[in-house]
């Protein structure tokens, strides 16, 4: 499939999901904004995917928005202008549960009928705020204890809650009109459970992986500081772990990520910059160019997984150069 023919997208964030302290000080700024927007049109990107949580106004539950969020009017204008530059937006919102307190009160009411309903609305809220666009991205990544502990009220869903739950949120997307979009994480994690479960065609999943491929081009552990302290954390220091690459999480994606898709499942995966791996976008491109099937790698996406600011613009610069390269060499 040639280039043109790819979903080549952007990971932004409007409003992060509030799990992080650091993040909550951090304020977007529309003049980078649109310079991201005018960057991204000029290296192809013709997807944005736009994560909302509480960085827009639902009138269906304005108790949500953020004191600086947009109003659906601003909204509007902003996507008229990236439809001006050929780039649709795609809305996200991340319900999984460490990264929802977003959704404020709501977030401590979990698996409650007034949970389910707040989703419901906003979703379909969401749909016509988008103009009826074809996916909505409702993340659902990193739902289990380990993402969870840093919060006061440390809840996650497991077993058969999980999946209905999950179930939920597709099939509140599905009556939209749009396709679910999600991270890969629900079935590279419990890839049996999600089988009997959702067919291929269910769901677009986005499997992420940050790092290197080839051997060669493996991180040390001992070659940073801030990767000797995670991987003595409590979960690791037994597994005496060399190169960042041996990460159990990254060892499951090199086994899962090519045999799921004999079942049928389209991906559209997922580089980064944030882990300073130089290689990572080319790696990942040629990994899925080379060795999975054409038609079910839908595109690509970046996420630079920094906010819309001054402290963040140098991350979304390196990722348009990473990006950039790795498609004109993998798709051109």
């Amino acid at each position: 499939m040639r280039s043109k023919d790819k979903m080549w997208a952007l990971y932004v964030p409007l409003a992060y999901s509030l799990d992080d302290e650091k993040k909550k000080t951090e304020e977007f700024e529309q003049e980078v904004w649109d310079y991201v927007i005018d960057e991204a049109a000029k290296i192809g990107i013709n997807t944005i995917v736009l994560e909302i949580n509480n960085g827009v106004v639902f009138h269906s539950h304005p108790e949500i928005a953020s004191p600086k969020a947009w109003t659906q009017s601003k909204l509007k204008s902003e996507l008229a202008k990236c439809r001006a530059k050929n780039i649709r937006v795609i809305p996200m919102m991340n319900f999984a549960s460490p990264h929802d307190e977003w959704l404020c009160e709501h977030h401590r009411k979990l698996c409650t009928p007034e949970y389910y309903q707040v989703c419901n609305d906003i979703i379909k809220e969401a749909y016509e705020m988008f103009e009826h666009p074809e996916y909505i991205h409702i993340a659902m990544d990193e739902e289990d204890a380990k993402h969870v502990k840093r919060h006061e009220l440390a809840v996650y869903r497991q077993g058969e809650l999980y999946w209905h739950d999950l179930r939920f949120l597709i099939d509140c997307v599905k009556a939209t009109g749009a396709k679910p979009w999600m991270w890969a994480d629900p079935l590279f994690d419990h890839p049996e459970e999600y089988m009997k479960r959702f067919e291929p065609d269910e769901a677009l999943l986005s499997p992420w992986y940050y790092n290197a491929f080839k051997k060669e081009h493996y991180i040390p552990v001992a070659s940073r500081e801030i990767l000797i302290t995670y991987y003595n954390e409590e979960e690791y220091k037994n597994m005496n772990i060399q190169y960042v690459e041996d990460d159990p999480f990254l060892v499951n994606f090199r086994n899962v990520a090519l045999p799921l898709m004999e079942k049928g499942y389209k991906y559209v995966p997922c580089a980064s910059v944030i882990n300073r791996c130089d290689h990572n976008h080319m790696e990942l491109l040629e990994y899925f160019k080379e060795n999975a099937p054409d038609d079910q790698v839908v595109g690509f996406i970046s996420a630079p997984w920094y906010p819309l600011n001054e402290v963040g613009k140098p991350h979304y610069e390196l990722t348009f150069e990473k990006f950039r390269e790795a498609i004109d060499i993998n798709y051109k």
